[in-house]
């Protein structure tokens, strides 16, 4: 027989199939690590800065970097310097325009005590201040501690508790005074129901005080109200009013004319008869002068008192 034999294939395409597998598992490998690059920061371009503080505590490999809040970057590496340690930081290159010379790392807490460690970047206020270039140095502070915030708590209430001290011992020393004190304040605590029941008196009547107030705003309310709606009947009649008064002043001016024209008029018959008179006199006194009448006219003579009493009886004179 010439034909080659040929045995059956039990798995057809399983050389496609393990490719494939391979190539999926690659891929998915790839991606993976491509995340954890993305996620450490390996595709972001850094710019790396550095402080230098006198010891390392609290401070981490990796300790992320803030700046108002936000993470910018992490801690790179930290090495022992002639001054203490020398702190590596590496931030976002995207958000190195923002930080500017003479801005300062402090070590901090995200709660404040009990947070997450962290380094903070505390920014500078300034004009023509430049942006921080690669390697450059800014100052460090730490922040307190628990043990430095309890001691700084103690300094301050060491002269409290001395006074409370003081105080407390002089109350022991005077026991009979704060009996005396003591009687004192039991006394006015006794006194107290009075006092609440005068007070509540007292406030009954500023409230009844108060409703005569009011009632009587409410009356002064109704009489402004009154008012203001006879105001214009008042005002019309009182407009009448003027308006007679000046028609009559308008009269007793025309009259007042009136009278000046007549005056001005007789005055000129005033005055022929005045000359008149005069005229006539005149004629009668020079009629009585003339020769014809003068002896039927005698003038008066005038009367004389006599000297003294003597000759007003008519006895005779004295020898």
């Amino acid at each position: 027989m010439s034909e080659t034999f040929k045995p059956p294939v039990r798995f057809p395409r399983l050389r496609m199939q393990v490719n494939a597998f391979l190539i999926l598992a690659l891929l998915l490998i790839a991606g993976f690590v491509a995340l954890v690059a993305y996620k450490q920061g390996w595709f972001i371009k850094r710019t790396t800065i550095h402080f230098v503080a006198l010891d390392a505590l609290g401070i981490s490999k990796g300790m992320p970097v803030k700046f108002y809040g936000l993470t910018i970057g992490s801690v790179k590496d930290m090495a022992i310097a002639d001054e203490g340690v020398e702190v590596q930081l590496a931030i976002n290159s995207e958000y190195m325009p923002r930080i500017l010379t003479g801005s300062r790392a402090r070590f901090s807490r995200e709660a404040g005590v009990v947070g997450a460690s962290m380094i903070e970047i505390i920014p500078v206020r300034g004009e023509n201040l430049a942006p921080l270039a690669e390697g450059s140095r800014i100052e460090f502070e730490r922040s307190r501690g628990i043990t430095e915030i309890v001691e700084d708590l103690r300094r301050q209430a060491a002269p409290a508790l001395s006074e409370m001290k003081q105080l407390f011992s002089q109350i022991n020393r005077s026991g009979e005074d704060m009996a005396v004190s003591l009687s004192v304040l039991r006394d006015e605590a006794r006194r107290l129901p009075e006092t609440h029941t005068a007070m509540r008196k007292l406030i009954g009547d500023a409230s009844r005080t108060a409703e005569q107030a009011s009632a009587t705003l409410d009356s002064a309310r109704r009489a402004t109200d009154s008012l203001e709606r006879e105001t214009p009947v008042i005002a019309g009649k009182l407009s009448t009013a003027l308006d007679s008064i000046n028609a009559a002043a308008g009269q007793v001016r025309e009259t007042a004319r009136q009278g000046e024209d007549v005056a001005r008029r007789v005055g000129p018959f005033l005055e022929q008869g005045e000359s008149i008179a005069r005229e006539g006199r005149e004629v009668i006194d020079a009629a009585k002068r003339t020769w014809p009448l003068s002896g039927a006219f005698r003038e008066p003579r005038d009367a004389t008192l006599p000297v003294d009493s003597f000759e007003a009886r008519g006895a005779p004179p004295p020898r």
